[in-house]
């Protein structure tokens, strides 16, 4: 069976983020483009950046002196002096508490839309992710948080627009954690579809073996690995500026983590880029597999579309 993957690469604006509608609006072009010209009855699976849905946070219909503060920190600062009576009243008593306050208003938006998208593009979605507590819903309480952490958290979700799954980020940045932040758990990571299982490993978490084992182990044939590398592409890598930061991207990542594998056989890398307040990211979008990349960006900046088909073995699907 072919399988259809697409790697969303998109740059950083405000206007796609000010407001609910306009962000359903651009979750759903984007998720149109991705698929534009592919067979129709084939499969797909589309998946877009670590932190793509992190502006609403600070740009959905908020203060024009929000938007326009230097940090991320002082645009937190702002919202809170404004709205101190509902923060005190969520009783979470650290900065997290910016996060719940806007979870109520944000976080509604950011699922229907990725849920909207899958439905209309009849495409399996890994969902940029948000900085969110987990949220839930039931009748009585509606929708509320499940304790006062803070996760980087994705969402999986079906051509029928239902969530498979809520993944949170395990390994942690130190910007993240400076960020009040908490890492995840393992076991979330790896959903079970009509494809056949795939996993979701944000970012760093696709570096750890650990969590690459769990997936091959478990029989995942994909790892999607959404990403937001605040470094310059062809500028000194973080953790050693004697090498540069895009060759140890392409050196260490998907294409080698994916040698000699049980199960699992490709891996798709979209990437976050642009300013957000103090942070600058770059990096070139990709689909791998073992050994290479079999789709890459021309560039580490600017939007575009990294797409390949790939082959998937019948006894893989769950029918």
């Amino acid at each position: 069976m072919r399988v259809h993957l697409v790697a969303v690469q998109t740059e950083l604006h405000t206007r796609p983020y000010s407001s609910a509608e306009s962000f359903r609006q651009y979750v759903r072009e984007l998720a149109q483009a991705a698929i534009h010209g592919l067979p129709e009855h084939e499969p797909r699976l589309v998946a877009f950046p670590e932190a793509f849905a992190l502006p609403l946070l600070f740009w959905m219909e908020t203060p024009r002196t929000m938007r326009e503060a230097r940090t991320s920190l002082q645009a937190a600062l702002v919202l809170l002096r404004e709205e101190w009576q509902a923060a005190l009243g969520l009783g979470v008593l650290s900065p997290a508490v910016f996060y719940h306050l806007r979870a109520r208003k944000v976080w509604p938006v950011y699922e229907q839309a990725f849920r909207e998208a899958a439905q209309a593009a009849r495409a399996y979605v890994v969902a940029g992710s948000i900085f969110s507590p987990f949220m839930d819903w039931e009748p009585t309480r509606q929708l509320h948080a499940l304790g006062r952490r803070v996760y980087n958290l994705s969402l999986v979700v079906s051509p029928q627009g239902t969530i498979l799954g809520r993944v949170p980020k395990v390994n942690l940045t130190a910007h993240e954690r400076g960020a009040f932040l908490s890492g995840g758990w393992p076991g979330r990571q790896i959903l079970k579809t009509r494809l056949g299982p795939i996993a979701n490993l944000i970012c760093l978490d696709a570096f750890h073996e650990s969590l690459l084992e769990q997936a091959d182990a478990a029989g995942a044939w994909l790892v999607v690995q959404p990403s937001a590398n605040a470094a310059r592409w062809d500028g000194p890598w973080s953790a050693d500026p004697n090498q540069v930061e895009g060759e140890v991207w392409l050196r260490e990542g998907l294409a080698k983590k994916l040698q000699n594998r049980e199960h699992l056989r490709y891996g798709l890398n979209p990437m976050l880029n642009g300013q957000l307040y103090d942070l600058y990211f770059e990096g070139r979008s990709g689909v791998y597999q073992a050994g290479g990349p079999l789709a890459l960006a021309d560039r580490a900046v600017g939007d575009a579309f990294v797409r390949a088909v790939v082959e998937l073995p019948e006894a893989r699907a769950l029918g």
